[in-house]
């Protein structure tokens, strides 16, 4: 949730008063260290028929909606209307020997949302698993977003493991699963999201030009992997952006700061308690006896900017406790500047104290800010969250 609310008190979406249209990508050359995209086109049927013929079997077309292809001839005709698709934008992927060794594409492009799709990704055996593979992706991305679109979304079957695996390597989000969404080769198929938004860009490239740099790719050889790089990166915060911030529990003469951010973010969820259960929930974290406990986030001056609660419980895959972590707020002033990130590590370091073995937490499905953070903090391990009310 973004926490802005109309006339109506209904909650609305951040406000973008200078958005405009994006243009749509064209038909040019992307460069790069290892490889370069160029505009698909008849001259690279030969050589791409070539690198496909180097396949064992033809594993390789299993999850993608064309192929395999009975011959030169009838791969020639989909390279020839490929070609002169406007939507797809196909480019081929061209190593430094001049060589084409496989295709992607641009797809699904929408303008006036700022989306755009990486799809038919096409990539023979003389390219998976490449530096060139991982190259190609980043001048595609990288284009996009210099375009100014906003999102740039990954579609796969959700049975296809390289492909998921691929995406999140790439950095990519996964987003959820969108059930029998297509029928092809007489198959049905439940088609999993992953996106990459333009707030996110930033640092995925910074990652992206490490990982492609001399430094790390001594004769082409990586010495650190991109996903190792990315993690390395995570946890940055500009300087101007950042907060002195010191975490420690609440006290009892911490109450008269705590209950308008308490109140603040029930509101931010839509929620009222009764008095007597914020008394309750008050006095339960500040009892000894209680596995329920509450830290601060202060400022220099000593002012609450932000809190946290956590319940510890005992679980049936461990010896060790779990720790739940309930609550998190940050007052609005203050968010962005790290207050959130350091509440978040402040639970770390109190459960490890503890001797947990895993810290977790919820988040609702709408609130994006949240969880662009929390996916720097901790993983998403893909399970969803049942309810039944028993009052």
């Amino acid at each position: 949730m973004t926490g802005i609310t109309n006339e109506y008190q209904q909650p609305v979406g951040n406000s973008l008063p200078d958005w405009k249209p994006c243009p749509r990508p064209e038909r040019i050359t992307l460069q790069g260290r290892y490889c370069h995209l160029e505009p698909l086109s008849r001259i690279h049927t030969d050589d791409l028929w070539a690198a496909w013929s180097t396949a064992k079997d033809s594993r390789g077309w299993t999850y993608l909606s064309i192929g395999p292809f009975s011959g030169q001839q009838q791969f020639s005709e989909f390279i020839e209307t490929a070609a002169q698709s406007n939507d797809p934008l196909h480019y081929a992927v061209v190593d430094n020997s001049g060589k084409a060794v496989g295709t992607l594409s641009l797809m699904r492009i929408d303008p006036a949302n700022g989306v755009v799709e990486v799809g038919f990704v096409m990539y023979t055996p003389l390219l998976q698993r490449t530096v060139q593979a991982t190259e190609a992706h980043y001048l595609l991305m990288k284009y996009a977003f210099e375009l100014g679109y906003r999102r740039y979304e990954w579609k796969c079957d959700s049975l296809n493991g390289p492909s998921r695996h691929a995406a999140i390597r790439l950095g990519f989000r996964y987003e959820g699963l969108f059930r029998q969404a297509v029928v092809y080769k007489q198959r049905t198929r439940d088609t999993a999201w992953f996106s990459i938004l333009d707030s996110e860009w930033p640092q995925i490239k910074l990652a992206f030009e490490t990982w492609l740099s001399a430094e790390n790719m001594p004769e082409g050889v990586q010495q650190q992997g991109l996903t190792q790089i990315r993690e390395s990166l995570k946890g940055s915060i500009p300087a101007k952006n950042r907060t002195v911030v010191q975490v420690r529990a609440l006290e009892a003469n911490d109450r008269a700061a705590w209950l308008p951010l308490w109140q603040g973010y029930l509101t931010f969820y839509n929620s009222q308690l009764r008095e007597d259960i914020t008394e309750l929930t008050w006095q339960r974290m500040l009892d000894a006896s209680e596995p329920m406990f509450a830290l601060g986030a202060f400022d220099e001056q000593g002012k609450m900017l932000g809190f946290t609660h956590m319940v510890y419980h005992r679980g049936t895959w461990s010896a060790e406790d779990h720790c739940y972590l309930e609550d998190l707020f940050t007052a609005a002033l203050s968010r962005g500047k790290g207050v959130g990130r350091a509440l978040i590590e402040g639970v770390y370091q109190h459960a490890q104290s503890k001797g947990c073995g895993r810290v977790y937490w919820h988040t609702h499905e709408t609130n994006a800010a949240g969880q662009a953070l929390y996916d720097k903090m901790a993983d998403k391990p893909g399970f969803i969250q049942y309810r039944k009310d028993l009052k």
